[in-house]
């Protein structure tokens, strides 16, 4: 009668921690497809510069852009939807006094260049990838740039949503 009573409890306790298991798996699949945002993206930039001579007063200013995809999710950039992967080089004007403030998009573009160029409409982002896009800007010895990379959804609509990173460089003599 003993073992008998024992099958039951055990027999119920099974089927108690099967109802919790498809309540915690049930849990987690609305936080993950729902409510965290399973449709948002989220992209780590970072970026690196080298400054190299080229002939005269010339210099190759290689720009890397490393672009990281965090999340458990897919994301595509589509460049018919609107999206747009830019790095721009801007000039920074030098005539600023001690104590002003230069904005990152301030000063004539010199220089600008698609990153999705080459990838047809779509750039996608696999879970956890990391991309390295680089270009080749050449650009006068001593100049003084602000280079952005920004990665933007859905430009110009109401739902446009961006991500950038930025550096100074100085485009040194030798």
């Amino acid at each position: 009668m003993n073992l008998k009573r024992s099958t039951e409890i055990a027999d119920l306790s099974l089927k108690l921690l099967s109802c919790l298991a498809i309540i915690v798996a049930g849990a987690w699949a609305l936080w993950i497809f729902g409510l965290s945002g399973s449709r948002d993206w989220q992209l780590n930039l970072t970026m690196d510069t080298n400054v190299l001579p080229y002939r005269d007063d010339l210099r190759l200013v290689a720009v890397h852009v490393h672009a990281k995809n965090p999340r458990p999710v897919t994301f595509q950039l589509d460049s018919k939807a609107g999206d747009a992967y830019e790095l721009r080089v801007r000039q920074v004007d030098l005539k600023k006094g001690a104590n002003d403030v230069i904005d990152e998009d301030a000063g004539t573009i010199l220089a600008k260049a698609d990153l999705m160029a080459g990838t047809g409409d779509l750039y996608e982002f696999l879970p956890g990838a990391e991309m390295d896009d680089m270009r080749i800007f050449i650009l006068p010895a001593g100049a003084t740039v602000a280079i952005t990379a920004e990665v933007t959804q859905h430009k110009g609509k109401r739902d446009q949503d961006s991500n950038s990173v930025s550096s100074v460089v100085r485009v040194t003599d030798r």
